[in-house]
């Protein structure tokens, strides 16, 4: 389970996914907000000094104060983990950890955090199942043909034995990337926890602050 559960994304942050008219890129978006994060960085150093880590990159990092960003290959094991950003300059940021004071070794490696409760169950070519790993959810897949360009059409199952095969179908809908087929970026923002999504997509080129609305 994510240590901060509800995670915001959005295409404007450094190192974001690419949405547009092409085929696969709504699967490139969800696998990024979902699963993997982006904006994978390594810092030259991370230090701890009085309940504080600093970060520091010796470059830009593109990273913003409140992000969730997900810390690995530090020690003390402390400092890894999902950390809430608190404070940034254009090198370095901090967060409040509970690591003693001192440098951390490893092969330091930070990310924009995902949500990080779901998995990928089935993959293809341009097609995707997604579930949430929850416990307590329902467990139903979600199925997203991208092999399209304009749009991708998704189909929640109550059980799936591969990408293309499954029982309990619902009704396909279509979620919009784009009103072109070419590859102009899109806006689009990512809102969910370990139960629920929401992707909004602003779509077309010309109405940039109204977006289509897709959950699961």
């Amino acid at each position: 389970m994510a240590t901060f559960p509800v995670k915001y994304l959005h295409s404007a942050m450094q190192g974001a996914p690419t949405l547009s008219g092409t085929a696969g890129s709504l699967i490139s978006v969800l696998d990024a907000c979902l699963i993997n994060g982006f904006n994978v960085l390594a810092p030259v150093s991370i230090t701890v000094a009085a309940g504080e880590a600093t970060v520091d990159y010796g470059t830009v990092h593109g990273y913003a104060a409140h992000d969730i960003i997900k810390v690995a290959g530090a020690t003390p094991a402390e400092l890894n983990g999902e950390q809430r950003i608190t404070s940034v300059t254009s090198t370095a940021l901090t967060f409040a950890t509970t690591a003693i004071d001192g440098a951390a070794t490893g092969t330091l490696e930070t990310r924009t955090a995902p949500q990080g409760s779901w998995e990928k169950t089935y993959s293809g070519t341009n097609k995707a199942v997604y579930r949430s790993t929850d416990l307590t959810s329902t467990g139903l897949y979600l199925r997203i043909d991208d092999s399209t360009t304009t749009y991708a059409t998704a189909t929640m199952y109550e059980t799936m034995t591969d990408v293309d095969t499954g029982t309990g179908a619902s009704t396909i809908r279509y979620w919009k990337k784009s009103n072109a087929a070419d590859a102009n970026a899109r806006k689009w923002r990512f809102m969910g926890d370990s139960k629920l999504m929401y992707l909004a997509n602003f779509w077309h080129s010309g109405y940039l602050t109204q977006s289509g609305m897709n959950t699961f």
